[in-house]
């Protein structure tokens, strides 16, 4: 069920209960986990063996294959580089830190589910108003400091009386900016959160997609010093970015890794996709795959 997915409890652990050093690694080892639950990532894996070793960065993990060469797969997050993501990045490191202080001073694992107010979606008037709010819709901006935001939304949630299985909604304004926080106990036995604040898709995901791809073109030479050949695992991140769906892979991308795959987790389903690839075109000092 939904909220006993192991998956989700996993995932929300992988965010509490690591330390901000320890965290990027934690999340990495999640999302491969993930990829290797889908059939995509089963035959890709086929019978190598994960070799677990200290620190390994460049690649982020490395694999032994049936013929005991050494196969690397590096992970990268697809984001919507936007204002109104980075919104969302903030509040969920609020949302993270709340539950923690809750489940520290009560004793209990918080649900917690943080609602923006944007002033466009209710206040339009005019066709060009309405028009901005369409295209152009969530909050890009919060009015106060993190330490300001985390500790009213804290207050409000420790003062509301006894926290149970049903929901409370709680309007709480911040330096002139209106919030909804609506909370109980987690269904499923241990803290989450979620933020809600909309922002723009991608117009064209496939150059979002390049640009990523070529980001990492450019150190695909550094993941070959640690093994034969490497592979790259996209992920969308677990909160609201405004990214589509990528399910097109008639498009071929410019890459000098042999495999891409676009991973995709919404808190239950899991997809993969694999990428058409095709080798650069201004490949001379490109390495041999």
């Amino acid at each position: 069920m939904y909220f006993t997915d192991k998956n989700r409890i996993k995932y929300f652990k992988t965010l509490i209960e690591t330390s901000i050093p320890e965290r990027k690694k934690a999340r990495e080892a999640f999302y491969l986990d993930l990829f290797l639950q889908t059939h995509e990532g089963t035959i890709w894996k086929g019978s190598s063996k994960l070799l677990d070793l200290p620190k390994q960065e460049r690649p982020d993990f490395l694999f032994l294959d049936e013929n005991g060469q050494q196969r690397g797969l590096e992970l990268t997050d697809w984001v919507n580089n936007t204002k109104q993501c980075r919104v969302n990045q903030i509040l969920t490191d609020i949302a993270r830190d709340i539950c923690i202080e809750v489940q520290k001073t009560k004793h209990i694992n918080l649900s917690l589910t943080i609602d923006i107010y944007d002033p466009k979606k209710w206040g339009y008037r005019t066709r060009k108003e309405f028009l901005d709010y369409v295209y152009n819709p969530g909050v890009k901006k919060l009015q106060a400091n993190t330490k300001t935001i985390k500790k009213v939304f804290l207050d409000k949630i420790l003062n509301s009386g006894d926290i149970t299985e049903y929901f409370t909604t709680e309007q709480v304004e911040v330096k002139g900016q209106y919030f909804k926080l609506t909370f109980s106990k987690s269904w499923f036995n241990f803290p989450e959160f979620h933020i809600n604040n909309d922002s723009m898709y991608w117009t064209n995901p496939t150059t979002a997609l390049q640009k990523i791809i070529n980001c990492k073109n450019t150190k695909y030479d550094s993941y070959l010093s640690n093994c034969k050949y490497c592979d790259l695992l996209i992920i969308y991140p677990n909160y609201h970015t405004g990214n589509p769906i990528f399910s097109e892979t008639e498009f071929s991308f410019q890459s000098y890794f042999p495999n891409i795959f676009l991973l995709y987790w919404d808190g239950e389903d899991i997809s993969v996709t694999k990428l058409n690839t095709s080798r650069p075109i201004d490949s001379k000092n490109a390495p041999v795959l």
